[in-house]
């Protein structure tokens, strides 16, 4: 596939809507691509998997109330959409295109397999099975809503479960990448999974195998999405920066590194280190330029959460107040300790630690971190050298 195409995010759009359109189509085609040997062929399936199941007994659910049925219905129906629309427009206006193009090479990947078991084992849902006795638990509050649902997915296409798939995918996607809202998500992705079962429309092994199925996309996914980049640096390296832009829109660049030090002996230096940082491609939060004036506190603990990386600057003197609990510096690299930041101390015009009997014990893990002495002498390599202890993003 064109590598323009995949580092676009309107090209990724293109290719959902189109994967919508061929499922909709194969849908509405769905009584005259299949054989009557087919279909026998998915109803002995059926039979073996109710086997499996042990011959469950879905009549209980029968006496569940409109409630449940409700509650059930809207997690599948509604819940299930709603998840994949939030997640998708989250990514899109991410700076990193990858997260957004690695989901759509997922969701490809998984439908493309899941059309193939369609097309040969037609398997139908439970509720459809008349051996299995049982009851679409939506149909108690309404028929609206497998009426609505059938017009993208055919009566006999459950196996592997495509919503098992896309939750899947969805679920590592926003892990992988650090979608804000990932453990909602997760939690809200794991009822549309039961809810599909007690609603009595997907067999366990569907639910597995589309479990399987996700999970095998998305890793497929993530290597195609490594072979993309390497071959737009190679071929165009312009483009491996176009992922920066949304319709046109450039979006913020994303900080990477939070800057601390003692504002009597070190702002200037914290300032010459967010400068030569963000020469080298970090930018870096800097407490003067990104808190306002009465924005401090907890908003700056939040911010060093935000970042991996946390550059402490250690000018002479600028610990000798970290024994006080309520002393700001002392708090920063707590936290930044805490949170298991990747810590950077860079020492500057020959700081010493003062003895250990005095550095308070929340901070005694800093003394064991590789740190850079600040050279004026050999300046841009003092830079280049914190660089490259610091992660990249």
């Amino acid at each position: 596939m064109n590598h323009r195409i995949l580092n676009n995010r309107l090209g990724l759009i293109c290719i959902l809507i189109v994967l919508f359109i061929t499922n909709y189509i194969q849908t509405q085609m769905e009584t005259s691509l299949k054989t009557p040997a087919q279909y026998e062929t998915g109803y002995q399936i059926a039979r073996v998997f109710m086997e499996l199941e042990g011959n469950l007994d879905f009549s209980q659910f029968q006496g569940l109330g409109e409630g449940v049925a409700t509650a059930h219905s809207i997690s599948y129906y509604l819940l299930f959409p709603v998840l994949l629309l939030i997640v998708m427009t989250g990514l899109v206006f991410r700076r990193e295109i990858t997260p957004f193009r690695v989901m759509t090479l997922g969701f490809a990947i998984s439908y493309l397999i899941a059309l193939s078991f369609f097309m040969v084992f037609p398997v139908p849902e439970r509720w459809a099975f008349p051996e299995a006795n049982a009851t679409l638990l939506s149909d108690i509050v309404s028929t609206g809503w497998i009426e609505f649902y059938r017009s993208f997915r055919a009566l006999d296409n459950s196996f592997p479960s495509l919503s098992a798939a896309f939750t899947l995918i969805m679920i590592f996607v926003c892990y992988r990448y650090r979608f804000k809202f990932k453990n909602p998500i997760c939690l809200m992705g794991i009822m549309v999974l039961l809810s599909s079962f007690t609603l009595g429309i997907h067999w366990l092994p569907d639910l597995l195998m589309g479990s399987f199925l996700g999970v095998f996309s998305v890793s497929l996914a993530v290597l195609w999405d490594h072979r993309i980049v390497d071959k737009i640096k190679k071929v165009e390296p312009e483009l491996a920066t176009k992922g920066a832009t949304v319709m046109g829109i450039k979006l913020p660049e994303k900080k990477t590194t939070f800057i601390s030090y003692r504002r009597e002996t070190g702002s200037i230096m914290a300032r010459i280190v967010q400068s030569e940082l963000k020469k080298r491609g970090h930018l870096s939060f800097l407490d003067v330029d990104d808190l306002g004036p009465k924005q401090f506190g907890e908003r700056l603990l939040r911010e060093i959460e935000s970042v991996p990386n946390f550059v402490v600057v250690l000018s002479p003197g600028s610990m000798d107040r970290c024994q006080a609990h309520d002393d700001w510096l002392r708090r920063e690299i707590a936290h930044a300790i805490t949170t298991h930041r990747n810590i950077v101390p860079l020492m500057v015009d020959e700081f010493q630690y003062p003895p250990k009997s005095k550095i308070p014990d929340e901070l005694e893990e800093l003394l064991h971190h590789n740190g850079v002495n600040y050279s004026h002498e050999y300046f841009a390599a003092t830079f280049d050298k914190l660089s490259d202890f610091l992660q990249k993003v």
